[in-house]
């Protein structure tokens, strides 16, 4: 059925239709999105799952209709996407009606050189998920926002951290040294490359000396410590990159951002999710554009966990400030361990399989009720397999519980990841989520907690001999996870007879 889709052709007065539209646009870029009944009702969390396509729009009439004729067919496929499906299945909407609207809208941005983008871009939502500090309220909402365009904020890419804003202390940065605030920093910004014709994801370093001072104070900072380094080393340069801080900072914008995702949340009578784009210019005003808005799903709230005390030797994990979604009290059936510097030393090219054998788990427990728990390193569902498993939502949708670890050796970092497609994809299937950091926030992990237990995993996979190193799959009678959403507090371990 997708290759059907991708193939069609459309009808000759539906071609004509395209060509007005284009024409009603000129050769300013276009992105065709999806509007479908599932995605934009209410109680689902289908953000990400349909493709939104951007058309660069340049060349004759010809080739720009049969870009956007492409664009259209490829967001309708989308519809027949694994992930998609397998949501569907999940949340019991495989026999609900599905029909589907395209919707071409003008790409908001300005030119800078042969590069279109928006000085900012990025989802907002009205009720957090995450605290950023225990003194931050949730209710305020939240912000992810990067410079360019806004996809780099939705998807979980490679080396990249969008600034992430709770609306309460929108200036407040949830690092503290100006080396931790340069490290957990946007990289690469995604543009439309108007002299080729193409979207291109380019590094920000790159494309500094084509940026006036102004735009560059609006959603940069400056790294003298890194400056002073260079210059001790003969090599001094200016060292730039993206917070969005002055923008943040600017009061006028986030009061006017926050009042938004109010009123939408009042006439929706539900939490909502935007996306928006930001286009400043020299004197400080801005442009905000709200591109969509959808109703949010966000789970149980409010219900409050009693975490038990346990001896640390019945203690798997113990956090504090780590995790994300509703409180919970969950029996484990099973733990999947994937080990970080096996992962870490696997051959690059190979590294999708890992992702593989994580998907082969999750179809070997469908239909058992067993709720099992992924701990793997970095950062989960990227779309490159640096910086950790590049797993889809079909891969875990069994999961009940992932845990993201943090490892020196291998230099794999988690992501909290509140606002991209990922997390949605975990709230609405009330997959708890949780990041294992090397500091503070982490109580107790017991790395080796289940070295005792049997790995099943050659049993599972029998055919993948190559990742028994780096896989272990252990079942866990009396296992626990519980997650109070009010205090903060998450516990995994194994829990005395009284409580479970």
């Amino acid at each position: 059925m997708k290759e059907a889709l991708l193939s069609g052709e459309f009808p000759s007065n539906i071609q004509e239709q395209f060509r007005t539209l284009l024409e009603y646009y000129g050769q300013s870029p276009v992105i065709v999105r999806s509007s479908s009944f599932l995605e934009d009702g209410f109680g689902n969390a289908f953000a990400g799952k349909y493709e939104s396509v951007f058309c660069v729009n340049q060349g004759t009439p010809d080739e720009r209709l049969h870009a956007f004729e492409d664009a259209v067919r490829t967001v309708y496929a989308s519809t027949m996407d694994i992930s998609a499906l397998e949501y569907r299945k999940i949340q019991g909407l495989d026999h609900h009606d599905e029909q589907m609207a395209v919707l071409a809208q003008r790409v908001s941005g300005s030119y800078h050189g042969s590069y279109f983008f928006p000085s900012a871009a990025g989802v907002g939502y009205s009720r957090s998920f995450y605290k950023l500090d225990k003194n931050m309220d949730p209710s305020a909402g939240l912000l992810r926002i990067v410079t360019g365009l806004g996809t780099r904020a939705v998807d979980r890419t490679e080396n990249d951290y969008p600034r992430l804003v709770n609306l309460d202390r929108p200036s407040v940065s949830m690092y503290g040294s100006l080396a931790e605030r340069h490290r957990f920093s946007q990289r690469n910004m995604d543009v439309l490359d108007i002299e080729n014709n193409t979207l291109r994801t380019i590094p920000v370093d790159s494309i500094l000396d084509q940026l006036p001072l102004w735009f560059k104070k609006a959603v940069m900072e400056r790294d003298y410590e890194a400056e002073n380094s260079l210059k001790r080393m003969g090599r001094w340069r200016e060292v730039w990159f993206v917070t969005c801080q002055k923008l943040l900072e600017n009061e006028i914008f986030t009061n006017f951002i926050q009042r938004i995702l109010k009123t939408l949340e009042e006439a929706y009578q539900n939490p909502v999710d935007i996306e928006y784009t930001v286009n400043l210019d020299e004197n400080g005003d801005f442009v905000l554009n709200l591109v969509q808005c959808r109703p949010l799903y966000t789970g149980e709230e409010g219900k409050r966990i009693s975490i038990p005390e346990l001896p640390q030797e019945q203690t798997f994990f113990h956090l504090k400030d780590s995790s994300m979604g509703s409180s919970a009290k969950k029996p484990i059936t099973a733990v999947v361990q994937i080990d970080p510097v096996q992962y870490y030393n696997y051959p690059y090219t190979s590294k999708p399989k890992a992702a593989e054998a994580v998907g082969r788990i999750n179809r070997y427990y469908q239909g058992r009720h067993a709720n099992l728990l992924l701990m793997a390193p970095g950062r989960l569902g990227t779309s490159s397999p640096e910086p950790g498993v590049p797993v889809s939502f079909a891969n875990i949708s069994g999961f009940c519980c992932i845990c993201e670890v943090s490892d020196n050796r291998a230099g794999y970092m988690p992501e909290l990841s509140c606002g991209s497609h990922m997390f949605q994809d975990l709230v609405e299937a009330n997959i708890s989520y949780n990041a294992i950091w090397n500091d503070h926030r982490t109580l107790c992990y017991n790395e080796d907690f289940l070295e005792d237990l049997e790995n099943i995993f050659p049993k599972i996979c029998p055919d993948m001999k190559d990742l028994f190193p780096m896989f272990r799959v252990c079942e866990t009678p009396r296992l626990y996870y519980w997650n109070d959403a009010l205090s903060a507090k998450t516990l995994c371990g194994y829990a005395p007879e009284n409580l479970t």
